[in-house]
């Protein structure tokens, strides 16, 4: 039997004219309630396990059931904890043991079982069987176990895409589907989305397209067919502006990144909006284009937005095992003086910093790509090692070069005083300037291709920053320094990222050893660092016990990362680093390791985590592990 998958999509906007509800491939219904030997025989096996108690017609009616558990067995392909998120039927979480165990609903059961069924058809497999029993006992507790029989999946043998030609270019997108992996739903629609995305972007604001998957479940085979229409090429039209009252019209267009008369491109449209979100004024924004005939060559725009007040305050308070209690105050004005222009004033404090800062940040500073920004900053640093005071300001230019390339160049002026500094750590630098006028440029480049900025999956990130200070500047210390780090995030397989960062740092004096300060010297260890230390405590200590930091930093993680319950991730880590004091020696032959775990929990502003460190040689007085608490992934 062959079954086939009919789908179309037309116009600008995205329609949708077959529902996933159609998506119904003929496989035999399988009764919920089996026999052993008809279990085993579906399986292959001899004996079964779960003898069937009771199906959901021989429950007492005029019984409260409730759920004891819910187990999942039989499935390969898919983890349980996978199959687990297409149900309803689900037992009381471990952590809520006071709590009395859910109400078991027979309707919602045999749904759940249908759902499984769907879940598999969805993935190429159609010939999955799905059957349970239930035990119950003498308190009407209800233990649900749920037996799957996978079979083998449908893989495509062929894609064919069928393009009506009308000066388009011959090259199509790589599809998600392809010939020799297995045929699922999922991809087969994100096939004709890239299909359509494509042309979208390439000018055609009327594209048609349609599919068909022609499917044979015995054979376990599919072909599919792409056809698309990508009508004539448009450009855009005037540009509208709908729902504004406080905010000028012309800051919203003043972000549009294409012009009038430009080339249709959704890629244009996707940047400009989140541009006009960006400017912290509005509470919806929606850029959109105005319905016209499909034979139009010029689409007009319509940019409707809902505003908010212009002005925030933020409170947030944290810990971590490193900077303890934290807090933070934060007041935002997101249009000072009209233009979009950014004025705000931060209050913060914790174990290691107390600062009163305020940022003034322009927009369009001299090209619409590139922003200014001022901070001045009032401040204390307590380290284990010094007690640093400072007094900062930092004028910084920002550009964009694409939507993954940035850089940026900067200022940076401040006064600096050093206190609580030992004798021994004095002793081991050859002498510190205590206190004096840092005066220098400072240089960046950043690469960002990640995914999510806060919990990444796939894509890297590459920082290139350099720093230099002088009497040329006209300060008291006199140094250089530049760091380069890299991080990496690739999906493995069985929702696992292998996750990988590398940073490397070299820094001089440009005169006496003093010249260069404490402060700026590299350190290793810690939260952000190589786990399995303390704070600061890899690398070169002083004979009170104090580290020292270095000129030469090399600094790594490997890492695997895996989702394990619902919202709970769980994570194995190798760390490694070393800090050298002498310049331009990078210490890869002194390497110190640590590994560990860690566990994290989802949350909307970032994972919330816990790292386990045990470090392979650890200095002596200090743990033989450390425990580190955070908000947000580790890199």
């Amino acid at each position: 039997m062959v079954v086939r998958f009919i789908g179309s999509k037309k116009g600008s906007i995205r329609r949708l004219s077959l529902s996933s509800a159609r998506f119904l491939p003929p496989t035999k219904r399988v009764d919920q309630h089996m026999k052993k030997s008809v279990l085993c025989l579906m399986l292959g096996c001899f004996w079964h396990p779960y003898l069937p108690a009771a199906t959901i017609n021989e429950l007492d009616s005029s019984k409260q059931y409730r759920v004891k558990e819910v187990q999942i067995a039989g499935n390969k392909a898919f983890s349980a904890r996978a199959l687990g998120k297409e149900i309803l039927t689900k037992s009381r979480p471990f952590y809520l043991f006071w709590r009395k165990p859910p109400i078991f609903d027979s309707i919602v059961f045999e749904t759940d079982i249908k759902r499984l069924r769907r879940f598999y058809e969805e993935r190429g497999y159609y010939d999955t069987r799905v059957g349970y029993d239930l035990e119950i006992d003498d308190e009407a507790l209800i233990s649900a176990r749920i037996q799957i029989a996978e079979g083998q999946p449908v893989k495509v043998q062929n894609i064919t895409v069928a393009i009506a030609r009308d000066k388009t270019p011959d090259r199509i997108p790589d599809l998600p589907l392809k010939a020799g992996e297995i045929f699922t739903e999922e991809a087969y629609q994100q096939s004709e989305e890239a299909l359509r995305a494509y042309y979208l972007d390439r000018g055609h604001a009327h594209v048609e397209t349609q599919r068909e998957a022609k499917i044979d479940p015995r054979e376990r085979q599919a072909w599919v067919d792409y056809s698309v229409k990508p009508g004539p090429r448009a450009v855009f039209g005037e540009t509208r502006v709908q729902g504004t009252e406080r905010v000028s019209p012309e800051l919203i267009l003043r972000e549009i990144t294409y012009k009038r008369g430009d080339q249709f491109s959704v890629r244009q449209i996707k940047v400009s909006r989140e541009k006009i979100v960006n400017l912290g004024l509005f509470r919806s924004v929606q850029l959109v284009a105005e319905e016209t005939k499909k034979d139009t060559r010029i689409v007009p725009m319509r940019v409707r937005v809902e505003e908010q007040a212009p002005r925030s305050i933020r409170i947030g308070v944290g810990y971590g095992t490193e900077d303890e209690f934290r807090g933070q105050l934060q007041w935002t004005h997101h249009n000072w003086l009209g233009g979009g222009r950014q004025l705000s004033f931060n209050l913060k404090g914790s174990a290691i910093t107390r600062e009163l800062d305020a940022s003034f940040i322009q927009p369009h500073f001299l090209t619409p790509h590139t922003l200014g920004a001022v901070n001045v900053a009032l401040g204390q640093q307590d380290e284990e090692t010094f007690l640093l005071n400072f007094s900062r300001f930092r004028p910084r230019l920002e550009h964009r070069f694409s939507p993954a390339l940035s850089g940026f160049i900067g200022y940076r002026v401040e006064y600096d005083t050093l206190e609580e500094v030992a004798d021994a750590t004095v002793q081991a630098l050859g002498g510190i300037k205590e206190k004096g006028f840092l005066s220098g440029p400072t240089l960046g480049v950043v690469w960002n291709a990640t995914d999510d900025l806060l919990n990444p999956q796939k894509g890297g990130i590459v920082t290139l920053v350099g720093e230099q200070a002088g009497e040329i500047w006209g300060g008291d210390f006199r140094y250089f320094k530049l760091s380069a780090e890299g991080k990496k995030y690739q999906q493995v397989g069985w929702e696992t990222v292998l996750a990988g960062r590398l940073e490397i740092g070299i820094a001089d004096s440009l005169g006496a050893d003093d010249d260069f300060p404490l402060f700026e010297r590299f350190f290793a260890g810690g939260e952000k660092s190589v786990r399995g230390y303390g704070r600061r405590r890899l690398g070169p200590l002083s004979s009170a016990d104090d580290p020292i930091g270095g000129l030469s930093l090399v600094e790594g993680s490997i890492e695997l990362r895996r989702p394990l319950w619902r919202d709970l991730s769980g994570a194995v880590f190798l760390d490694f680093g070393q800090v050298s004091t002498r310049a331009y020696d990078l210490p890869f032959d002194e390497l110190e390791f640590s590994t560990g775990f860690g566990v994290s929990y989802l949350t909307p502003v970032g994972p919330l985590r816990l790292d386990l460190g045990f470090p392979f040689n650890p200095p002596p007085g200090d743990a033989a592990w450390q425990v580190h608490f955070s908000i947000g992934q580790f890199f």
